[in-house]
């Protein structure tokens, strides 16, 4: 079966000292299997990072395949 990653979020607010603003966040999508999302507060940044909006927000999920993109394939 196919699955595709859905982008919902390209950005995730944050409060947080200059001087530990990371550059970016890495996000492990080796677990998820299709319908499984992972949310804001998924996300591993430094403790000091307040995220400012809420933790369950979606930030990217796993769609399975839609069934005309399957046909196409075979």
């Amino acid at each position: 079966m196919w699955a595709y990653l859905n982008t919902i979020k390209r950005t995730v607010k944050y409060l947080c000292p200059a001087d530990i603003i990371p550059p970016y966040i890495d996000v492990d999508l080796s677990e998820l299997d299709a319908g499984q999302k992972i949310v804001a507060g998924d996300l591993k940044v430094h403790p000091a990072l307040k995220l400012l909006r809420s933790k369950d927000e979606a930030v990217c999920k796993i769609m399975g395949a839609r069934v005309s993109d399957q046909k196409k394939t075979k």
